[in-house]
C-alpha cells in the first residue's frame, strides 16, 4: 500500500502492513533517504571532529598561556620578596617579622632600616585591593619611601610626600594606601611614630594591656590634605619595651560566628604572649590567630615586632 511504513531484511524490503514487496519506485526512495541521512550523519561527524581539533589546539595555547602566566607570576613574587621586612638587630634593638600575601603577590610592604645607622626605621604599608594591581602599586611606593628613608627625610615629612607622589603617579579617586612607620634614635629611649589611615601601632610592656599609638592622618593617595599639621607622635621606650606594627590583614579576620577579631582582640592575644620570650612572641601570636579564626587569611599579612634591650 502506498505510503506503508517499510523495512529492510536481508536486501528486500517489504510493506510492514501488507507485508507486500515493494516497486521499484519505492525501494529508490528508500535508498535516497538512507542516502540522504548518511551524508548528514557523516557530514556532523565530520564537523564535530573539525570542531575537537580546534578546541584540542585552543586548550593546548591555553595551557602554555597559563605556564608562561604562572612562571612569570612567581618571578614578580620573588622580585616582590624584597618589599618584606627582615628580621635585624640593631643596636639595643631585635626585630622579629612576618610577611604573607593572601595571593602569590600583594599590596602589603614593610622594612626594618637604617640608612644613615643613626636612626632605625620600622615601617608598614598596606595598598587597598589584592593581586597584581596591588603589588605592583605597593612596589611604586616602596620605592619612593626608601628615597626619603635614605636621605633621613623625618617621617612628619614622609608622609605628605608619599601623599602627593601617590595623587600625581595614581591619579585615581578610588585608589589610597594607609602607612604606619616608628623612628628609634641610637640610645634606643626615644620613638617617633607616624600613621595615616593605618591600625594604631602597640607599645608593649610584658604582661600589661598595649599602649596604642593611633594614626593622625587620614589614608594617603585620595585627598590632597589627608597629612594632619601634627603627624608624629614621640614616646620614649625602657628596657623590655616591645614595638608592634602590623596590617590589617591579621585584624580583619572573622571567627565560626562570624565575629571579627579587630584591634581589641590582638591586643588581648599581645598582651598574652608578651610574657614569652622574644623570639617565641610572634610565632605564638600568629597561631593564637590562626586557631581563633575561620579558615586562612583573607588580606595580606605583614607584622613587624621590637624589642628594645639593655
Amino acid at each position: 500500500m502506498p505510503g506503508d511504513l517499510v523495512i529492510a531484511d536481508g536486501g528486500d524490503y517489504t510493506s510492514v502492513i501488507a507485508g507486500i514487496p515493494c516497486t521499484n519506485a519505492g525501494r529508490q526512495r528508500i535508498e535516497g533517504f538512507e542516502s540522504e541521512t548518511m551524508s548528514a550523519y557523516a557530514k556532523k561527524r565530520a564537523d564535530l571532529i573539525q570542531h575537537c581539533r580546534r578546541l584540542r589546539i585552543a586548550n593546548s595555547k591555553l595551557k602554555a598561556l597559563r605556564k608562561e602566566f604562572e612562571e612569570e607570576l612567581a618571578i614578580a613574587a620573588r622580585l616582590q620578596r624584597h618589599l618584606e621586612p627582615r628580621p635585624a638587630v640593631w643596636g639595643r634593638v631585635r626585630v622579629d617579622t612576618f610577611s604573607q600575601p593572601a595571593r602569590t603577590i600583594g599590596g602589603d610592604f614593610g622594612a626594618v632600616c637604617s640608612p644613615d645607622d643613626q636612626h632605625l626605621n620600622l615601617l608598614v604599608g598596606d595598598v587597598a585591593g589584592h593581586g597584581i594591581s596591588a603589588a605592583l602599586a605597593a612596589n611604586r611606593i616602596f620605592s619612593e619611601t626608601n628615597t626619603h628613608l635614605q636621605t633621613g627625610t623625618p617621617l612628619g615629612e614622609i608622609l605628605p610626600k608619599l601623599n602627593r607622589f601617590a595623587l600625581q603617579t595614581f591619579n585615581s579617586s578610588s585608589f589610597f594606601f594607609t602607612f604606619a612607620a616608628a623612628r628609634l634614635d641610637p640610645s634606643a629611649r626615644r620613638m617617633v611614630f607616624a600613621g595615616a589611615g593605618h591600625p594604631p601601632c602597640m607599645v608593649i610592656k610584658p604582661g600589661t594591656e598595649p599602649q596604642l599609638l593611633e594614626a593622625r592622618s587620614m589614608m594617603l593617595g585620595a585627598l590632597p590634605n589627608a597629612v594632619c599639621p601634627e603627624p608624629v607622635i614621640e614616646i620614649n621606650v625602657e628596657p623590655g619595651d616591645r614595638i608592634l606594627l602590623y596590617t590589617d590583614g591579621i585584624t580583619d579576620v572573622f571567627d565560626e560566628r562570624n565575629e571579627m577579631l579587630g584591634v581589641d582582640g590582638l591586643q588581648n592575644f599581645v598582651r598574652e604572649c608578651s610574657l614569652l620570650p622574644f623570639e617565641e612572641m610572634l610565632p605564638a601570636l600568629l597561631e593564637r590567630v590562626a586557631a581563633w579564626r575561620k579558615g586562612p587569611f583573607a588580606d595580606d599579612v605583614t607584622l613587624i615586632l621590637a624589642e628594645v634591650f639593655e
